[in-house]
């Protein structure tokens, strides 16, 4: 979202709205056509809001949200937290097909959730010795498999944070989803990784503007994030209830890959997971390898060839740009501006033009690959 376009700030306002919703955002769009009409014609807009629900239509009159929703993005340019709203090209696309997918998803860092592989961890906040060497072994096999992945977990204790800390430890983008807003960090103990995550060549993700605090119910609405932006989730460790098990189900919903890994059967902390395997809800893993041939995932070359590049004149800039993407792609425009110290304004002419030559092509979020 462009914070200098006047049309962001209804598109913000129109998701503070109390009660409404992602599906009653659609319902009242679908009436008024555009974010600006809604507030534009705040009677209309009540009467269309009644006719989904009450409770709604008092709480959108209740307060000024355009005026909260420019203070929102006064915030966001002030801490440097990004948007985008489920109508733009960024939004991610695993999430944006889910029914009740968020309407806006704020964000601190970078991660390309749109082309890579992207697997969810999650377990019991409990988690043991066996969980997190299981946790470490897969992140760092998936590594040496070259997959282009992503790891999505949700920052709380336990199982999360090793998936996360794993994640960095062996160079894997990760994205942690959080159920509050950025004024704080859940739990405490975590904002250090938070942190390392943002600015690592990570994400942080939250549907809650700057403000919102921590809430018991606002960690479903974290799962199903965690399970709709990912192909496949992975229950690393959790007893027979649990937050886990709510993200296994409603990864099932979404119809997406569900795996768990197996435990003793007298094991309690494993429960959950014998019981996902049992009931034919997950399939059982014990390696990387065994998820990657159930996904029919497979790596990137780990030397991309370089013959073609040598019979092009490349500039030495152009070489730069070129090499810098082969060995980070996806590339992130900025991560390849700041490597090849190529200021934004020129940088974006040289990737017009290898563009042109049939050496890149650009993804969604401003990342570039090879062709």
């Amino acid at each position: 979202m462009n914070l200098n376009d006047p049309n962001t700030t209804y598109k913000i306002a129109i998701t503070m709205i109390p009660g409404i919703g992602s599906a009653g955002i659609k319902k009242l769009l679908a009436a008024m056509k555009t974010e600006r009409n809604v507030f534009e014609n705040l009677n209309e807009s009540q009467k269309e809001i009644e006719k989904f629900s009450k409770k709604a239509a008092e709480n959108f009159t209740s307060q000024n949200f355009v005026v909260k929703a420019q203070k929102q993005m006064e915030i966001m340019e002030k801490y440097k937290i990004s948007a985008v709203y489920y109508t733009d090209d960024d939004f991610p696309q695993k999430l944006s097909i889910c029914d009740d997918a968020p309407p806006i998803l704020y964000m601190r860092g970078n991660a390309n959730l749109q082309t890579s592989h992207t697997v969810g961890v999650v377990g019991t906040r409990a988690a043991d010795g066996e969980c997190r060497d299981n946790i470490f072994n897969l992140v760092e096999d998936l590594k040496n498999n070259n997959i282009n992945i992503v790891i999505v977990s949700g920052l709380a204790a336990g199982a999360d944070t090793y998936a996360h800390q794993a994640s960095i430890k062996f160079g894997i983008p990760t994205a942690a989803v959080l159920g509050h807003g950025f004024n704080t960090i859940y739990p405490a103990a975590n904002r250090t990784l938070a942190a390392q995550i943002a600015n690592g060549g990570g994400v942080l993700l939250t549907e809650f503007y700057y403000g919102h605090l921590v809430s018991k119910i606002n960690f479903p609405r974290r799962n199903r994030i965690v399970a709709g932006i990912c192909d496949a989730l992975i229950v690393a460790q959790s007893k027979n209830q649990g937050g886990a098990l709510i993200t296994a189900s409603q990864s099932l919903t979404y119809r997406k890959n569900v795996f768990a890994f197996p435990g003793r059967a007298t094991d309690k902390n494993y429960a959950g997971c014998n019981a996902l395997i049992r009931d034919q809800k997950a399939g059982l893993i014990t390696s990387a390898q065994d998820l990657i041939l159930a996904m029919g995932w497979s790596g990137k070359p780990k030397q991309p060839e370089q013959t073609a590049l040598t019979l092009l004149n490349l500039s030495e800039k152009e070489n730069k740009i070129v090499n810098f993407i082969s060995q980070n792609t996806p590339a992130f425009i900025d991560s390849i501006s700041a490597a090849t110290q190529t200021p934004m304004s020129e940088l974006s002419s040289l990737l017009l033009t290898l563009e042109f030559q049939g050496l890149i092509k650009p993804l969604p979020g401003k990342y570039y690959e090879l062709r």
